[in-house]
């Protein structure tokens, strides 16, 4: 049959003798079958038979150029046993398959692949693209490379990490592992912008600003105190750690509290540590607890004044109270009113927080010191 033209009627006969060669068959009949397979289109077929006849580069090739899906099982077909032939030509092979694989899509394949070749940066970032977060987390822990740690960090970081614990664990512990201190201290400080963003929690904050300075710090080496970057943060600490105190000298001296708040309100560059809203919200929630609604008042249209979107820091209900008191219609808000009552924010933070991953945020701060 292999030496006829190969009409119609013989094709379906050729198919069943090919499907009873093995790779003990006769090369050249491997060989011949392989061909007439790809003659006919028949090109997964014809990836079989060149695997089991040795003939991988032309396997490759084929699927190359044709573009055949490549399966787990031809995948497994196509690749080389090691030492069975050269280690340089082998692993060539290997990344060329798995530079079709990710092409296709087929991410955790192409992985698989440049792993077998030697390339696990390449198998690295075959596997980012596949979205598999526990393979991402395992792959990294087992790879032992600073550039993949890195990469697992980075990756980590896309996702919703300051809800899930585990996750931030990964990622302080990759970037830890690579001794990536600019990525930690970058990512020290993102914990802290959410403490401040999501939960109004300045205490937490300048933990996490703490351990943002420490590991800039070792980026920077060398003259460290003099570095700008060194000193802006350490600036934005001291107004975190201030405005974080101001619950407790609310209680114990609230004109100075007061005088603190004002002062801040007018630096320039205060958003750069601490929100001016918060700042407002305090002073607000200070002359409504004193009944000093006319102080209130005055505090919240400097807010508007201001520009300062009143939404996320004082709740419909309690500004309804402070303008029916001056004899005003209190200002509608965009948005829903704030869940709870009273004012949304403060220096320290609140028992209205949810805690969870933030408390492993804080674990976690322990553990590096112990480190």
């Amino acid at each position: 049959a292999l030496n006829l033209s190969s009409p119609p009627r013989l094709f379906d006969a050729l198919r069943k003798i090919a499907d009873d060669l093995s790779a003990d068959s006769d090369p050249e009949v491997l060989a011949k079958c392989a061909e007439f397979f790809m003659q006919h289109n028949q090109h997964e077929k014809a990836v079989h038979l060149l695997s089991m006849s040795n003939q991988y580069d032309k396997a490759v090739d084929l699927c190359m150029e044709h573009d055949v899906l490549i399966t787990e099982d031809m995948a497994e077909r196509m690749t080389p046993e090691k030492n069975s032939m050269d280690a340089i030509a082998r692993a060539e092979i290997l990344q060329r398959m798995a530079k079709l694989c990710k092409k296709q899509g087929s991410f955790q394949l192409a992985c698989k692949k440049f792993t077998q070749a030697g390339d696990k940066l390449k198998a690295m970032k075959s596997l980012l693209q596949s979205g598999d977060t526990e393979k991402i987390i395992f792959f990294a822990g087992t790879a032992r490379q600073p550039d993949i740690y890195v990469l697992a960090g980075n990756y980590l970081q896309s996702l919703d990490w300051h809800n899930e614990p585990e996750i931030m664990k990964s990622i302080i512990q990759f970037y830890s592992k690579a001794k990536a201190h600019d990525k930690l201290a970058a990512f020290y400080d993102a914990c802290a912008q959410v403490e401040i963003d999501e939960y109004r929690d300045y205490e937490k904050a300048g933990g996490a600003l703490r351990e943002s300075l420490k590991y800039l710090a070792k980026a920077v080496g060398t003259n460290a105190e003099s570095d700008q970057r060194v000193q802006n943060l350490q600036q934005r600490i001291g107004l975190v750690e201030s405005f974080a105190g101001i619950r407790k000298l609310a209680k114990s001296d609230p004109d100075e509290m007061v005088s603190v708040c004002e002062k801040m309100a007018e630096m320039p560059d205060i958003e750069t540590a601490v929100r001016i809203g918060d700042i407002f919200a305090q002073l607000v929630e200070h002359y409504a607890e004193t009944q000093n609604f006319s102080e209130a008042h005055r505090a919240v249209e400097t807010m508007r004044r201001k520009n300062i979107v009143l939404t996320p820091y004082v709740d419909q209900a309690l500004l309804e109270t402070i303008y029916s008191a001056v004899g005003q219609q209190a200002p509608v808000q965009e948005g829903a009113p704030a869940p709870g009552a009273g004012v949304r924010g403060g220096g320290g933070g609140g028992a209205a927080a949810e805690e969870g991953p933030r408390e492993e945020m804080g674990e976690e701060i322990d553990e590096e010191d112990d480190n």
